[in-house]
């Protein structure tokens, strides 16, 4: 009998089969009838959305779509629309986070079959660790790991970004570097642990210190870079002021002083990110070569 359901009976009859299978895969099921009633679903997809098979099974399309909107705090397109399948009953793939506890991430593919009677077919698959371990790799490829805040590559993407939206809206933008005064002498003197501690500490007092909005990074070395959006120079070098007022009267190190410099480029609408990067370096070399611990 689930030979032949499989091959010209009914979903009712193919189910014993099915069930079997289903418990075999940690895939979540789910298989809605030509009516649009969920027919089968497996102990997968009743842990994945959190219900009980029994208040699942029976269900319809409609009740599954507003289980679905409740349970995803950013619903999928598919679910938006109120449909299990793309329009001509085409595939659809959507991958979205059901909060926790637990959280999980899953991919959520729903097809439209004809045998052994119309239907369709729901896989599920649970991506929270493929995803989570994505989200690692491109953290560490843009956080810098000492000083936990975004390295070079992480904040160049960032000036382009800030540039182009100050360059449409018409907004100004400052972009401000900072350089840790007479670092090599305190490696030198202290040793690289302690140079480490030095820009770790600076990292975050730049960070407590600018606005939600800003932007900081490490440029490299110790230099940090901050992007002021909304900020045109004199009000940048107010905020440059009190970060480096900031840092001084912070105990970076057993209550050693640091100082840093620190270079100001406001963005001309010719300006590209390098060419901004470059004026405010040069400001920097300035703030330097007039003495240190100010800002040019």
């Amino acid at each position: 009998m689930v030979a032949a359901g499989l091959t010209g009976g009914t979903w009712r009859d193919a189910r014993t089969c099915i069930e079997t299978i289903s418990n075999c895969v940690e895939e979540g099921l789910l298989i809605l009838d030509g009516s649009r009633q969920v027919l089968f679903c497996n102990e997968s997809m009743a842990s994945i959305l959190g219900v009980a098979r029994g208040v699942l099974e029976g269900m319809s399309a409609e009740r599954l779509l507003d289980l679905m909107e409740n349970l995803v705090p950013e619903p999928p397109p598919m679910v938006r629309a109120r449909q299990l399948l793309a329009p001509g009953d085409a595939t659809v793939c959507e991958e979205f986070e059901i909060p926790g506890p637990p959280r999980s991430v899953v991919r959520w593919v729903a097809h439209s079959v004809t045998a052994p009677e119309p239907a369709i077919v729901v896989v599920c698959t649970d991506i929270t660790a493929e995803v989570d371990l994505a989200t690692t790799h491109e953290r560490d490829a843009t956080v810098d790991r000492l000083t936990d805040i975004l390295n070079r590559r992480g904040i160049e993407p960032q000036i382009a970004r800030e540039i182009s939206r100050a360059a449409r809206h018409g907004t100004p933008l400052s972009l401000l570097i900072l350089d840790v005064d007479h670092f090599k002498k305190i490696n030198d003197k202290y040793g690289h642990n302690v140079g480490d501690l030095v820009l770790r500490s600076a990292a975050q007092v730049i960070a407590k210190t600018v606005r939600a909005t800003d932007l900081v990074g490490r440029w490299g070395g110790e230099e940090f870079l901050v992007l002021l959006p909304h900020t045109d120079l004199e009000h940048a070098r107010l905020a440059a002021e009190r970060i480096r007022k900031a840092i001084e009267a912070t105990p970076l190190y057993e209550g050693h002083p640091v100082t840093v410099s620190g270079g100001i480029a406001e963005f001309g609408m010719s300006d590209t990110g390098p060419e901004l990067v470059e004026r405010a370096d040069r400001q920097l070399y300035a703030a330097k070569s007039d003495g240190r611990n100010r800002v040019c």
